[in-house]
């Protein structure tokens, strides 16, 4: 069996009556499945368009294979599609943290993720902050160790390469500095922001000891 990367956790409005109601809905799903279809009817059940489960004010998480949570995500609407086990979140809020104590938090208006690919695509009203991790900017002789705030209408976090990515307008707020660019890469793990394109703004030097 292919492993999957997220587990449901908790549901803000799980009961026994929805319980109940689920235990119901998958009975009935359960008797139209055994009974015969003809191929037309099999083909539109799992129409890539038509989510097979909606949930309204949910949690899922993504455990690592030691049992560790990695990252949670909250939705205001969550709907899965058996196609590509896509999963699509509206108005979301993600949290995650890195091996080494790297974290992020993400507010989106959308959310997608596909499979157990780790990637999520942030849309609309994008705000990322991104904390490096703990002794990484003394070490590189970085500037500043304060979080790095992202502000776009579009961005990709790869979890597995710890990566937020964007190819389209992005600023970035770190301390005194606002830095805008058309295209941009942001790798957790050692702070260091990529602007391509136009680049406007200005960047402040933190004086050192």
């Amino acid at each position: 069996m292919k492993p999957r990367s997220w587990e449901w956790l908790s549901y803000a409005q799980a009961g026994l009556p929805v319980l109940a109601a689920g235990l119901l809905a998958g009975f009935t799903w359960w008797l139209v499945q055994s009974s015969p279809q003809p191929e037309t009817a099999r083909r539109a059940a799992v129409a890539p368009t038509v989510p097979d489960y909606t949930l309204e004010r949910a949690r899922i998480s993504r455990i690592d294979t030691e049992g560790r949570l990695k990252a949670v995500i909250d939705g205001e609407v969550i709907r899965h599609y058996p196609e590509g086990d896509r999963i699509e979140i509206d108005v979301l809020e993600l949290s995650a943290r890195g091996d080494e104590g790297d974290s992020v938090h993400a507010l989106a208006r959308r959310g997608e993720a596909v499979g157990t690919t780790e990637v999520i695509t942030l849309t609309g009203a994008v705000r990322v902050t991104a904390m490096p991790v703990p002794g990484t900017a003394k070490q590189q002789g970085m500037a500043s160790t304060a979080p790095v705030r992202l502000v776009g209408e579009g961005l990709k976090m790869d979890g597995r390469t710890r990566v937020l990515s964007a190819d389209q307008p992005t600023t970035l707020y770190q301390a005194g500095s606002v830095v805008r660019g058309n295209t941009m890469r942001h790798d957790e793990r050692t702070g260091v922001t990529e602007f391509k394109g136009r680049v406007t703004g200005r960047y402040e030097l933190a004086s050192r000891p």
